[in-house]
């Protein structure tokens, strides 16, 4: 009799917070998949949904959008949630990538990652907030409702400026920031310096990963190479940032002495030369900046950032919290199980955890409410 009234009390309390209970489950599953772990079978019904994928363009005041649409078959009239890759040259082919957004639509979300005009250059252009703007816009009428919108790294960013654009604001839900920054500029300097402050007042350091220096360097070339030779050394930068050592050291030899030079002195990225060039720069970064520029946003924000980012680092989050238009913020999450904008395999406590399950969790729950 007793274990009747405890298995109904149980199954009752299972149907109350069904909502929570699944999209607790489903984030497990979605971090198990990005950890390269398969979803365990009893999760498949509500995180392995078969789906379908399409590619598509998207016009925009930026210029043709390409992108691509994970749609769960079984939920054809799924909540949309717009995915922003980072500045890479695999845009939305980025391995990650997909298997993320294949993840999230597996649990029965229309996902849509669009790929940046520039990106796959390492540009950012202010021009690629309304192309973060026009997928959202192209989404919620493919759905008929607001979307979420996600944005990965430097795409955190823009996203963020997107939704608090008048054009683009009212079509979203909610915005997921990962690894963004709040001051380009501020984040250039922490190249230079090694330094990492905080709005307290207090400043973190850490070693910067090259791969931040070398994009700066690499959209502004010309300061510092002799303009006859910044064609041939641009070409072995670009092989180096597409991860192609082969190619990099067949163009490296064709390089004079001078261009091997000059090319050995991008690579160790000298602190003088690099912080001139930003300088020169701080207006073009302040334009695709969200500090100052975000007073129209309404959404609810999230915020994760890894503790141990050493391309965008953490303190950038807690100065965007800081930023945001007063009740935006419904969690900021600084978290050693996130390296940039991937998971990592520190050593890590129950706590940190939960801590970024709950949040993932959230998101799923909060991407179901259009």
């Amino acid at each position: 009799m007793w274990f009747l009234v405890l298995f109904c009390a149980l199954l009752f309390l299972l149907i109350l917070f069904w909502p929570k209970t699944r999209a607790h489950l489903q984030a497990a599953a979605v971090l198990d998949q990005l950890n390269g772990r398969p979803v365990p079978r009893l999760l498949r019904p509500i995180a392995a949904m078969p789906l379908t994928t399409r590619t598509l363009v998207i016009p925009s005041v930026a210029g043709l959008v390409r992108a691509r649409l994970y749609t769960p078959v079984q939920r054809p009239d799924a909540p949309g949630l717009v995915l922003v890759p980072g500045i890479t040259y695999l845009g939305m082919n980025e391995p990650r990538l997909i298997a993320f957004a294949r993840s999230l639509a597996a649990c029965g979300l229309r996902v849509l990652t669009p790929e940046l005009p520039d990106s796959r250059d390492y540009r950012i252009d202010p021009g690629d907030i309304a192309a973060v703007g026009d997928a959202v816009e192209w989404l919620a009428r493919a759905t008929g409702h607001r979307v979420g919108l996600m944005g990965l790294s430097f795409s955190g960013s823009l996203a963020l400026m997107a939704a608090a654009e008048p054009p683009y604001a009212s079509e979203v839900s909610f915005v997921f920031a990962v690894g963004a920054y709040d001051n380009l500029f501020r984040v250039a300097t922490f190249y230079v310096t090694d330094a990492d402050p905080l709005p307290d007042g207090n400043i973190e350091r850490e070693t910067p990963n090259n791969y931040g220096p070398w994009i700066l360097e690499y959209e502004h070339l010309e300061d510092f190479t002799e303009p006859a030779d910044t064609t041939a050394i641009r070409a072995v930068l670009r092989a180096r940032l597409y991860n192609d050592p082969a190619l990099e050291r067949r163009l490296a030899a064709t390089l004079t002495p001078g261009q091997k030079a000059e090319y050995a002195r991008i690579l160790a990225h000298a602190d003088q030369p690099l912080f001139r060039s930003d300088k020169g720069h701080a207006a073009e970064m302040a334009a695709i900046s969200p500090h100052g520029r975000l007073s129209g946003l309404r959404a609810p924000v999230y915020l994760l950032h890894g503790r141990g980012d050493n391309i965008i680092p953490f303190a950038e989050s807690e100065w965007l919290a800081q930023d945001l238009p007063r009740g935006t913020l419904k969690e900021l999450l600084i978290s050693p199980l996130i390296a940039h904008v991937g998971t990592t395999q520190r050593p890590s406590n129950l706590a940190d955890k939960w801590r970024l399950l709950h949040l993932l969790a959230e998101i799923m729950q909060r991407a179901e409410h259009r």
